[in-house]
Formats: C-alpha cells, sequence, structure tokens
C-alpha cells in the first residue's frame, strides 16, 4: 500500500499533456499558456503623457503655449526651452519634454503658462519600453488567463493564443444500489450524490464533465469505460473499485490495458483509490463513499488536471496552524479530516466518516495527521490542506 506522498508524487510526476490548441483571444479565459508569449512592440510603444496637462520644454517661470496633443495623434511634435503643448492622457510626448506639468498645478495667462509648482524631470511620463520592451517575454508559458491577462495580451496585438485544451473529462458512476434524485426511493436503494458532488467540484474548478451510470455488471463496466477512454483525456469513477464480488471497475481497467500506477494508498478516507494511464489518458477510481470521493478529488485528481495543463502544480497549499482541541487517531493510517480554519486555528468537524458529506459543507481544509501521529493535544501545531 502506497503512502499519500508517493501517490501524490505519481500524479504530479506525469508527463501527460492535453492536446494543444490555438484560439481567440477573447476566447481563452481560464485556459493555460502552451509557450512563452514574445512582445512584438515596446510598451508603451512610445513616450506617453501619464496626465491631462502640459508638456513643457526646460525650466521656466513661464512657457510659451505653441499646440495641443490629443491621445491618438500620429504627428510629432518637438518643444524648444521655454515651450510647452496642451497635452491630454496617453498622447505622445514631444521630443524635448522635459516633464508634464498636470493642469491642477498650472495657469494660462495671455497664451503663457505659469507653473504654480516646479516639476522635476520626467514627472507623469511613460517611458517608451518602460513596462516590457520589444523581444521581451509577456506572458510565460504556463500562465492562466484571467482577465487581466487577456486584456494584456490584446495591449500587445495578440488575437490568438496557444493554449493546453481543458481536458475532456468523464465521469462515471456505478452501483445498483443508486437511485437518481427525484424518484422514488425503494427500500435498500440510496439516492446517487457521487455524480452531483464530483461534477459540480470539477465545475468549480473552472472545467466540466460528462456523466455515465452503469450498473455493476462487468461487460457494461467495461464497454462504458472503453468508450470514456476513447473519447477523454481524463476518465474518473466512483465505485466498482474495491474487491466485492461485484465490483469490475479493476478487472475492467486491467483487461482494457490500463497501466496501474498504484492501488490502495495508505490513508483515511479513500483507502481504495486507484490511478492509472493509458496512452495520453490518466484514468482515477475513487472510493464509492462520498467524502472519500470528494477528498481524492481535491488531493489527487485535481492535480492530475493541473499537470495536464502544464501547471507547475504541488498539490493543495499546506498551511501550519494550531488546533483548538485534543484529537484522538485511531489506527496507523494517515488521516485526512474535514476541517475548519480560522485565523491560524483549526477544528476538526464531527462526523468524519468517509460516508458522511454534511461535516464538509463548510469545510476549508483537510486537517492531515501521519501514520505515526496517534493524538494530538490543543494548543499543539498541525499541518493542514487549503481546499480551493
Amino acid at each position: 500500500m502506497i503512502t499519500i506522498k508517493s501517490a501524490l508524487a505519481k500524479v504530479l510526476q506525469s508527463d501527460i499533456k492535453t492536446p494543444i490548441e490555438s484560439i481567440d483571444l477573447i476566447e481563452s479565459l481560464n485556459h493555460v499558456l502552451a509557450e512563452d508569449l514574445f512582445s512584438m512592440i515596446n510598451m508603451p510603444p512610445f513616450n506617453q503623457s501619464a496626465m491631462d496637462g502640459y508638456a513643457v520644454c526646460g525650466e521656466a517661470d513661464s512657457y510659451k503655449i505653441v499646440g495641443e496633443i490629443q491621445a491618438g495623434d500620429t504627428a510629432r511634435y518637438s518643444l524648444n526651452r521655454g515651450e510647452a503643448f496642451r497635452i491630454f492622457t496617453g498622447a505622445m510626448t514631444p521630443d524635448h519634454t522635459l516633464a508634464i506639468a498636470k493642469q491642477e498645478i498650472t495657469k494660462v495667462i495671455d497664451g503663457q503658462l505659469i507653473l504654480q509648482e516646479k516639476v522635476k524631470a520626467g514627472t507623469s511620463i511613460r517611458l517608451e519600453g518602460e513596462e516590457i520592451a520589444k523581444g521581451n517575454v509577456v506572458l510565460s508559458k504556463g500562465t492562466k488567463i484571467t482577465p487581466a491577462a487577456i486584456g494584456l495580451l490584446a495591449g500587445f496585438g495578440f488575437e490568438s493564443v496557444r493554449v493546453f485544451a481543458k481536458p475532456k473529462i468523464t465521469l462515471i458512476v456505478t452501483g445498483n444500489e443508486l437511485t437518481k434524485p427525484g424518484h422514488v426511493l425503494v427500500r435498500g436503494k440510496i439516492f446517487e450524490s457521487n455524480s452531483f458532488t464530483i461534477k459540480s467540484a470539477i465545475i468549480d474548478s473552472g472545467f466540466t464533465a460528462d456523466v455515465k451510470f452503469v450498473k455493476d455488471d462487468f461487460e457494461s463496466t467495461k464497454e462504458t469505460i472503453n468508450e470514456a477512454l476513447l473519447n477523454s483525456n481524463l476518465v474518473i469513477m466512483t465505485g466498482g473499485i474495491s474487491v466485492g464480488d461485484y465490483d469490475y471497475v479493476g478487472k475492467a481497467l486491467n483487461e482494457l490495458g490500463v497501466e496501474q500506477k498504484f492501488y490502495k494508498v495508505n490513508q483515511k478516507p479513500g483507502k481504495p483509490l486507484y490511478y492509472g494511464e493509458k496512452g495520453a489518458v490518466k484514468v482515477f477510481a475513487l472510493p464509492g463513499n462520498p467524502a472519500a470521493a470528494l477528498t481524492c478529488f481535491y488531493v489527487y485528481v485535481l492535480s492530475a488536471i493541473k499537470t495536464m495543463l502544464g501547471i507547475n502544480y504541488k498539490g493543495l497549499e499546506r498551511r501550519v496552524a494550531i488546533i483548538n482541541h485534543d484529537h484522538l487517531k485511531k489506527g496507523d493510517r494517515a488521516h485526512l479530516l474535514k476541517a475548519q480554519i480560522n485565523n491560524g486555528e483549526v477544528s476538526i468537524h464531527k462526523g468524519q466518516s468517509s460516508a458522511m458529506l454534511s461535516s464538509y459543507v463548510d469545510a476549508n481544509c483537510l486537517l492531515f495527521l501521519d501514520g505515526q501521529t496517534n493524538q494530538v493535544k490543543r494548543g499543539e501545531q498541525v499541518e493542514v490542506l487549503l481546499l480551493p
């Protein structure tokens, strides 16, 4: 049985990436750049006024106003000592401009500009190339594209970008005991929730998934998984991965040629976790218990998605906190406990069963206890993994 650290390392070290595609810049939000983007221009592309005011040349008590320059004017002007141009924000400054005097500190009397305050050389001038010079990197490969990134790239003239395609994800839910919400619940059945939980977590992470349901039948399981492998970058299953008489997922994966990277992790919840690969497809089989499935998604599946997009991801952010109560841990497995961190203090929720989602609802972290730790006392330092 593999440790959490080793299991996560196998997921993060995989070199499987999603295909690269070129898309319109406006469609690239939340994608990840697949290449470095280099500036085709200086930014700003010319010396530019940062204020509405006057471009002045030399130090003087007054300046002769010789013209006006608006933003977008393409003519190139030059100033002589003692001269000034009326200028507006974003306009190209004349040659020999000492500084921009903002209009709030100026008076105009009989065509002469009077400064009420001295201005230092370079004041309110955005210098050509001061943000990014031509030929330098604007954004690096692996950058997640945000609204600000789109605006930045548009300002540099990019119309399209090459990105890692968002993964095509198929979620397969197994189990004869499952009834869809809205249907009559027959005694012995349970309402199916894993598709809602895991698909919601996928959507919350910026992606989507096709959901398939399969009964506990080997041929049906194998056929459904095979179809998913042919049409997906990532296949996720819930349930059917244990060793019961009606758990067919592991056998089907083996017959379909999926290479097992690990099966069973020394953790609670989520021990019967499977990870494998077939070609360029990543495959996870999550436990059927809802809380265990969600924990495995956050710790492992989300990590796999990030690495497929070329993101240098190390897993959920880890933080040290102070536990505000005693806790006794049973067994020698590492525990990932639903918890709430607030102002550096953390408390473990009641209801840690792998079947209980109620204690997950307002959890914002997972408190980690390794296999050797049997108890922690109030006031001790503990490690937590922050939930996204």
